[in-house]
C-alpha cells in the first residue's frame, strides 16, 4: 500500500526542535567525550554495554524531532504523546481556546474523547491547520 501524501506538516518551530534534541543528546556526548579524554580511543568504546544505553538515551530526541500533526487528504496523523492516525470520519469537532493564557487547540472524536490537545504556539503554520479543520470538521463554538 503506497504511503499517502502529506498535505501539510505542523511541528514545533525549528529552533525549539534543535534545542530539545541537543538537550537530549548532550549527556551521551559528554559521556563519550569524557571517556575519550580520559582513556583515548580504545576498543572498549565499541562495547554494547556502553552503546546500547547511549542509543536508548537518543530515542527521545528522534521522537521530539518527529512530534507534531500531519494533515493527510482523509485524516490526521497525530504524533503527540504517541503515534496514531485518525480519519476525518472518526473526528467530530474542534476548538481553539484563544484566551491569552491558554491558546489551546483541541480535537474530539465522535465519542467525545480528546484526540488532540496541544498549545497553538507549539505548532508551525497553525492557520493552515485551522483552515483544514474548519473545512473538514465542525467548530465547537464555545464562548471565550
Amino acid at each position: 500500500m503506497p504511503q499517502e501524501p502529506v498535505l501539510s506538516r505542523h511541528r514545533l518551530t525549528t529552533r525549539f526542535r534543535y534545542a530539545l534534541v541537543v538537550l537530549w543528546v548532550l549527556p551521551a556526548c559528554i559521556l563519550l567525550i569524557s571517556l575519550l579524554v580520559a582513556r583515548g580511543f580504545t576498543p572498549h568504546l565499541a562495547d554494547p554495554r556502553l552503546l546500547l544505553p547511549l542509543v536508548v538515551m537518543a530515542l527521545p530526541a528522534l521522537y521530539i524531532w518527529r512530534e507534531g500533526v500531519d494533515v493527510l487528504a482523509d485524516g490526521l496523523r497525530i504524533r503527540i504523546h504517541g503515534w496514531r492516525y485518525r480519519p476525518f470520519e472518526e473526528l467530530d469537532n474542534w476548538y481553539l481556546d484563544t484566551r491569552p493564557n491558554r491558546r489551546l487547540l483541541t480535537v474530539w472524536d465522535q465519542d467525545g474523547r480528546k484526540m488532540l490537545e496541544c498549545h497553538a504556539a507549539h505548532l508551525t503554520d497553525l492557520p493552515t491547520l485551522l483552515a483544514t479543520l474548519k473545512d473538514k470538521l465542525r467548530y465547537r463554538n464555545w464562548p471565550n
